[in-house]
């Protein structure tokens, strides 16, 4: 005959919740559909020269106060992380949709933009917002503009060159440059040069530039400060 005292109880139910617990830790670690929630911060611009006006939906909630012009950018939206249904919505009443994961902790540029067909969606890259070397702005390049097959080039008036063609929806690494510089850009092969005023570069600051233009002539630059 077994005699079970009440410590004896007491160390057998210990000894199940001990292996129950390992087991759920082990499950919940290996887990693939494990989802790890927190936030992101996405920035909507369009980029759709021939484009009316667009409002931002995220999973079908409107996020947007203002419509967005051609060339306008929203502030900084902080959005639920992970597989996100994004669309903007013209005043056609024309959507256009895209999935985007987003990563937690992770700040993001979502741009609409057209090929030469008239053919839209929505392409996103990540935004860098860590410091900048002191007195100087930090800059990231994007080129928009489907019509240029040499791609953009982009240098410092007089000095480094910071991108050799830079092709549709290529984005560049982010550079360091002194504030008051101005910086030159143009179609590869073209003689059409445009410039950046260096005065509107601030020390301190981050910048996206993007280009839109049907032609080397009408190449056209857009700031966007980050931060």
């Amino acid at each position: 005959m077994k005699i079970y005292t009440k410590h004896s109880i007491s160390l057998n139910k210990l000894f199940l919740f001990l292996i129950l617990s390992s087991v759920f830790i082990s499950c919940k670690k290996h887990d693939p559909d494990v989802i790890v929630r927190g936030e992101a911060k996405v920035k909507m611009i369009n980029a759709v020269q021939t484009e009316s006006n667009q409002d931002v939906y995220f999973d079908s909630e409107k996020l947007t106060s203002t419509a967005l012009a051609f060339g306008e950018s929203s502030d900084y939206l902080k959005v639920g992380s992970g597989s996100r249904n994004v669309s903007f919505m013209g005043t056609n009443n024309i959507s256009t949709k895209a999935s985007i994961n987003f990563t937690p902790s992770i700040t993001y540029s979502a741009f609409l933009v057209s090929d030469k067909t008239g053919n839209r969606e929505v392409v996103s890259y990540e935004d860098n917002l860590s410091s900048t070397e002191v007195g100087k702005a930090k800059i990231k390049l994007i080129n928009l503009t489907p019509y240029f097959a040499t791609g953009i080039n982009v240098t410092v008036q007089g000095g480094t060159q910071f991108v050799n063609g830079l092709l549709y929806k290529e984005d560049s690494n982010y550079f360091n440059v002194e504030p008051g510089i101005n910086l030159r850009f143009n179609v590869v092969g073209s003689g059409s040069i445009k410039t950046i005023d260096g005065a509107t570069l601030e020390a301190g600051k981050i910048y996206t530039i993007w280009f839109s233009g049907i032609t080397a002539s009408a190449l056209e630059a857009h700031l966007i400060a980050d931060n």
